[in-house]
């Protein structure tokens, strides 16, 4: 990170505060020794540490995965069984390259 800023300052650039926590946060997510919880199972005693995540929305791909997770468990579970629906349409806004077509 140190050589792309001296990068970015040799041609007047600069980013935003944001952006250097957002990459530190992600960097320090998921490992144990920025911190976790220990879980232990009542049924077979089972231990198991588990790390604390930044819980950003932008730039984590482990934080991005969970919340995504989250969302269609809860579309899932609350809201689609309460609504009469006959199909669920998910539209994409880019367009998609034919997979078909390279598969052979």
């Amino acid at each position: 990170m140190p050589e792309f800023t001296e990068h970015l300052r040799e041609r007047g650039h600069f980013l935003p505060k944001f952006v250097f926590q957002e990459f530190h946060d992600y960097l320090k997510c998921g490992r144990l020794e920025h911190g976790f919880v220990r879980v232990k199972c009542t049924g077979c005693r089972n231990e198991l540490m588990v790390a604390f995540s930044c819980k950003h929305r932008g730039f984590c791909p482990s934080c991005g995965g969970r919340r995504m997770v989250d969302t269609a468990a809860h579309l899932v579970d609350r809201v689609l069984p309460a609504i009469p629906i006959r199909q669920w349409v998910l539209p994409f806004p880019f367009p998609i390259p034919d997979a078909c077509s390279k598969i052979s």
